[in-house]
């Protein structure tokens, strides 16, 4: 069995990308506070603050950590979980990648990139796009009445 380690942090075009979309957000919210207080209806300006602190919260995704993720010939590992990796986004230069461990509900969002892993990262696409094999192997997938 083949292991494979990959090192990464969290994409720069990713960080950027949030952070510019929570602060558009966020512009939005003052916006439409501003403009209810403008016609007289500050008593409903309150309201812009959920929007606003659900764009501050979405900055705070920017922040994604980077970590290691180990290919142990078909199975993926995060730290000392075992789970399933899906591709969300692929930009060539990075991507946004799925990770849920097994038996766990969500999961945690990766955005490696090619600036982050210089080295490994033509293994690293290699990798996420490579077949997974069953974790009981083929045999186990065999129907329980063969044909004839």
């Amino acid at each position: 069995m083949e292991i494979s380690r990959f090192e990464f942090g969290c994409a720069r075009a990713w960080r950027a990308g949030v952070l510019a979309l929570a602060a558009l957000a966020l512009l939005a919210a003052a916006a439409w506070a501003l403009a209810l207080v403008a016609r007289g209806e500050a008593g409903l300006a309150w309201l812009a603050l959920p929007a606003a602190l659900l764009a501050l919260w979405a900055a705070s995704a920017s922040r994604l950590a980077g970590g290691a993720l180990r290919d142990e010939g078909g199975r993926w590992w995060l730290a000392a979980a075992p789970g399933s990796l899906a591709v969300a986004f692929d930009f060539g230069a990075w991507m946004l990648l799925r990770f849920r461990p097994d038996g766990a509900r969500g999961g945690r969002w990766l955005a490696p990139s090619h600036a982050d892993m210089r080295e490994a990262w033509p293994a690293f696409r290699r990798a996420v796009y490579s077949p997974r094999t069953p974790p009981a192997g083929l045999s186990a997938q065999a129907a329980d009445d063969p044909p004839a």
